[in-house]
């Protein structure tokens, strides 16, 4: 999986808006739109808030294990 697929995907498993999350997060809407299509890719920062917020690991989150969890 993708990590467009993959942000989609946790952030409508966890019931959150783009809008939710980028607050959350502290971006903007359209930067989580972007990401979600493909047109962004995060900096290390944000992937790291991304993954707290979504409570998975960077990894996970970017699809580089198949693994959720923090360790």
């Amino acid at each position: 999986m993708t990590f467009p697929d993959r942000l989609k995907s946790l952030r409508v498993e966890r019931g959150l808006s783009q809008g939710q999350l980028a607050k959350e997060v502290g971006v903007s809407k359209n930067l989580i739109c972007g990401y979600e299509s493909g047109r962004h890719d995060p900096t290390s920062f944000n992937l790291c808030c991304l993954a707290d917020a979504l409570h998975v690991s960077m990894d996970y989150l970017y699809g580089r294990t198949d693994r959720r969890d923090v360790d």
